[in-house]
């Protein structure tokens, strides 16, 4: 019996699948950049990857089944639609650079969550509903007589082979070296010129004004990557897996003085800050306690850092001749301490590891262990467990101390994550003592000093004062003796992580803070947020 003709596809297999690898690629590449680009509005909590996954699987259900539905076109119409559908989608995803900053600019001011799904709603969806109608497309043009589930099987196979390929080569080479903008730029560019040569549109309008379109991403690209503004001077930028970091000097204004200073932000947070001309002087309150503590310890004594950031911490240890091992996950922090920062055995002292990780693994003893690796939003619970601390614990010598900086408590919060990481220190075996960053004052960082012995000594007899910092009195003045009152007797295990749920009001907060403060400063002034 004779082939039905008008229904046999005029494009060979091999070049439909060729178009269902890129379109898998492209998905990846949409839902990577995505994700990243949210960093420096909205952070890299678990609410913003929560959105990222919930958009791109909802908008991959809405392609799938609309996809289904134009596959019951004749095949003419079914592959004039696909090109369409490619074309329009890929120039979607080569636009995301754009259209992402505009619409996060644009939702700042209607809150973290809502602006937060908002905004991806707008520069997310739109491309992954349209790679989503593809797959049923080519499967529908490839399955003859009863071979539609071998068809769909191959289709999705080699599609998600090629989300898997370039999850690789994005995560790990492209956005490290290149950035977010220019992977969806290119990956966009590749699919819509495939499609053109592939499906042979008869109408070459439409390509030409997308390729055109296209043109628009790369030009805002390369207007991006200025490193100067009237305010603000980036000395740094580089985007990663591990978040966005940048290095910025400017001039503060505190109590008339004009101050310069130095920023090293990690998705916008503001981890480290000093005065870029005195490098011994950091904006940062807690910072007053580690050099307290840092200064009481006696000579040849030896530390741990978890969390290098910016090198505050282990600057006030190379000041003071405290020997240390600095542990930090990020492996382009210790050269930044070095450069930016006034350190001088940040590289050779630091492992790039989690500082879980290498607690477990460390064999060797230490007189104090600071942890240092709380970040806006991000609450390393896995630090702060039973069995952390007990780890930490036969790593410390007899008269060894444990630093931990935490959030404080604020108005109308109850303090439970607060009371759960005293009581867990407690449950481990230490003695613990409490100090705020102000006399009577919970609502800024808390600082936990843990010994496993009775004398929990802490240099009482210094003065915290300067010019930044006026507040005079002994350290004793700063210790809590009342600060918990929440009843609770719950602690933080390994099994129960469940710090992010008690903190999660503080960092909807904390993002919704900065989106009105200083990132609004950063938008009017001009600032790049990402590249």
């Amino acid at each position: 019996m004779a082939k039905d003709v008008k229904n046999q596809p005029v494009t060979g297999q091999k070049q439909l699948l060729l178009l269902s690898f890129f379109e898998g690629a492209c998905v990846m590449v949409a839902e990577l950049a995505g994700g990243k680009m949210q960093a420096p509005f909205y952070g890299t909590s678990l609410y913003v990857w929560a959105s990222t996954l919930a958009i791109t699987l909802g908008g991959l259900t809405l392609g799938y089944y609309w996809g289904g539905e134009l596959s019951k076109k004749e095949v003419p119409e079914r592959q004039k639609t696909l090109f369409l559908t490619l074309a329009i989608s890929s120039a979607f995803v080569a636009l995301m650079p754009v259209t992402a900053k505009f619409i996060m600019a644009a939702t700042l001011d209607i809150g973290f969550l809502t602006g937060l799904i908002t905004s991806q709603v707008f520069y997310l969806l739109p491309p992954i509903i349209g790679m989503g109608m593809v797959s049923p497309m080519l499967i529908s043009l490839i399955a003859t007589d009863n071979k539609s589930g071998k068809a769909a099987g191959l289709i999705y196979a080699v599609s998600t082979l090629g989300g898997v390929i370039a999850t690789m080569i994005t995560g790990f080479w492209l956005v490290p070296t290149i950035g977010v903008s220019l992977p969806c730029i290119i990956i966009g560019a590749v699919l819509l010129i495939l499609s053109i040569i592939i499906l042979r549109p008869k109408n070459k309008l439409i390509p030409t004004l997308l390729l055109l379109l296209m043109m628009l991403s790369f030009f805002f690209y390369n207007s991006n990557r200025q490193n100067e503004t009237e305010k603000y001077k980036i000395l740094y930028h580089t985007e990663g897996m591990l978040g966005q970091v940048k290095v910025v000097d400017f001039t503060y204004t505190e109590n008339g003085m004009n101050i310069p200073s130095r920023v090293m932000l990690v998705n916008h947070n503001w981890q480290t800050w000093i005065n870029s001309q005195d490098k011994n002087f950091s904006f940062l309150y807690y910072t007053r306690f580690t050099n307290a503590i840092i200064k009481s310890m006696p000579a040849g004594s030896h530390a741990l850092l978890i969390g290098l950031g910016g090198g505050t911490v282990a600057h006030q240890m190379e000041q003071h001749g405290i020997s240390y091992d600095a542990v930090e996950i990020d492996g382009r922090l210790p050269m930044l301490a070095e450069k930016y920062f006034g350190l001088h055995q940040a590289v050779k002292n630091t492992v790039v590891d989690d500082g879980r990780h290498y607690i477990n693994t460390c064999k060797k003893k230490y007189d104090l262990i600071i942890v240092d690796a709380l970040l806006g939003e991000n609450i390393p619970s896995h630090l702060l467990s039973k069995e952390a601390f007990t780890k930490m614990k036969s790593l410390l010598n007899p008269s060894g101390k444990i630093f931990i900086e935490f959030d404080g408590i604020k108005k109308d919060e109850d303090g439970l994550a607060q009371q759960m990481v005293y009581n867990t220190l407690n449950e481990a075996g230490f003695r613990t003592r409490i100090f705020s960053s102000s006399p009577n004052r919970t609502n800024y960082d808390i600082m936990y000093i843990a010994t496993q012995r009775a004398d929990n000594s802490y240099d009482t007899t210094q003065i915290l004062t300067d010019a930044y910092y006026p507040i005079k009195g002994s350290l004793k003045v700063f210790e809590v003796t009342e600060l918990l009152t929440n009843p609770s007797t719950a602690i933080v295990t390994d099994e129960t992580p469940s710090l992010d749920y008690y903190l999660r009001n503080r960092m909807v907060a904390f993002r919704e803070e900065y989106l009105g403060d200083y990132n609004a400063e950063f938008l009017e002034d001009n600032m790049s947020f990402f590249r």
